[in-house]
């Protein structure tokens, strides 16, 4: 269901903002660069969820325990049922829910690609206003009240507002090699990569702090870069309050030297801060909380697909779809299957250590036998997916309840062969 994945998505990215936050404390420390941290938590807040939809399995865990050979059942999750008795029809039903979830998702997704469209135009526009001009002896465009600035993903341009000649020398040099530095890094590029991410899950809080989060830490690390170069934080701090106090609104995708009066005094105090005391206890503890975060991460269970049409009442369903059941399939000759698994381990598999996960559907009728099955994920070698059907014929459940009935319902198992 979309509801079951857009809650996926928000504990993925919560975690991943969680890890982000860690990494920068402990980078932050030792002076280390920490903008690659939150845009790995926006990569993988986007790319993580789509690709456990398109590829289900390939984040399967945290993985098996550490003996061998190794094979092993997942608890099994009922994804379809057909109930016994007649249940009224809810006049807003899951399946409602999940298209009005899923339509809104798509109206926000267009509403944040036409807002972004139109600011690109109207900065288009405005760019056409802008005049060549040099600072220092280096190319670069006046705007009457924009920048300073990096404008631009192919061809990046420094972009300054024409009252940056008025500054003085010193803080002059130090806003321009600012913007030099954005440029020279490329850091324009990684944030209108991290804004183009908002596009696909614009409803996603946690990718919005992380977003903002991570242009906050590109300024971090341009500031270290510029004061690693010699320059006085005396200078620069003037420079920051000087110029901060008169900056325009924001540019689309920007890298820009001052922006919000918030994030100027954030990086005054990460400019100004001494070294902190007890450096390494409290990199490992952050590091170590990372790491925690990463571990939930991979071991987060992915939802199942999106089935949200009733299943006919009286015949086994071709296709498993949601229906209600208030008891779940329980199987019964657990210790058996565990043996039936290790016999039907493949042995010239086994023996070259070559192990794989299958997931299979399994059609449990009102007895408790597996009436039906079918492969839903394969392992990548047909005779470990052979296997895995031989093992799961030969399974037995307590069938499934509705209203204290028997029901046949549809069942989702994996069964891993591994060898550690």
């Amino acid at each position: 269901m979309v509801i079951a994945w857009i809650g996926y998505c928000l504990l993925i990215s919560g975690l991943l903002a969680l890890a982000a936050f860690a990494t920068e404390r402990a980078l932050g420390h030792f002076r280390k660069p920490v903008r690659w941290g939150w845009f790995a938590a926006v990569v993988g807040s986007v790319t993580l969820p789509f690709a456990a939809f398109l590829a289900p399995g390939l984040l399967p865990g945290i993985g098996a325990a550490p003996w061998a050979p190794l094979a092993e059942l997942s608890e099994p999750v009922v994804v379809s049922s057909a109930p016994a008795a007649a249940e009224p029809t809810a006049w807003f039903g899951v399946g409602a829910m999940s298209a009005l979830a899923g339509g809104v998702w798509l109206l926000l997704a267009a509403g944040m690609l036409l807002y972004l469209g139109r600011a690109y135009r109207r900065l288009r526009s405005e760019m056409r206003t802008w005049t060549p001009g040099r600072v220092l002896g280096s190319p670069v465009m006046i705007a009457d009240d924009r920048g300073p600035a990096v404008v631009g993903i192919r061809r990046s341009v420094v972009v300054m507002p024409r009252w940056i000649p008025e500054l003085e020398d010193r803080l002059l040099r130090l806003v321009f090699l600012h913007e030099r530095e954005h440029q020279r890094a490329g850091d324009h590029r990684l944030f209108a990569t991290a804004v183009a991410a908002l596009v696909l899950m614009p409803w996603n809080v946690f990718l919005w702090w992380q977003v903002s989060r991570l242009r906050l830490a590109i300024e971090f690390d341009c500031d270290r870069r510029v004061l690693k170069q010699g320059e006085s934080p005396r200078d620069y701090a003037d420079a920051l309050i000087t110029v901060g106090g008169r900056v325009s609104a924001p540019l689309l995708a920007a890298a820009a030297f001052a922006e919000r009066k918030p994030a100027v005094e954030q990086r005054l105090r990460r400019m100004t801060e001494p070294l902190a005391r007890l450096r390494i206890p409290r990199t490992l503890g952050a590091s170590g909380l990372a790491a925690l975060a990463i571990i939930l991460v991979l071991g987060v269970p992915q939802p199942e697909a999106s089935m949200d049409a009733p299943a006919p009442r009286d015949a086994q369903a071709e296709q498993p779809t949601f229906v209600a059941y208030d008891t779940p399939p329980v199987l019964e000759n657990g210790g058996e299957i565990h043996q039936v698994l290790m016999r039907a381990y493949p042995s010239e598999l086994k023996n070259a250590g070559i192990g794989g996960r299958v997931e299979m559907w399994l059609y449990v009728d009102l007895s408790g036998a597996v009436a039906n099955h079918e492969l839903k994920t394969s392992s990548g070698n047909e005779a470990l997916d052979r296997a895995a059907a031989e093992v799961v014929r030969q399974m037995r459940f307590r069938p499934a309840r509705n209203q204290g009935e028997p029901t046949a319902v549809w069942v989702s198992q994996w069964l891993t062969f591994q060898v550690i």
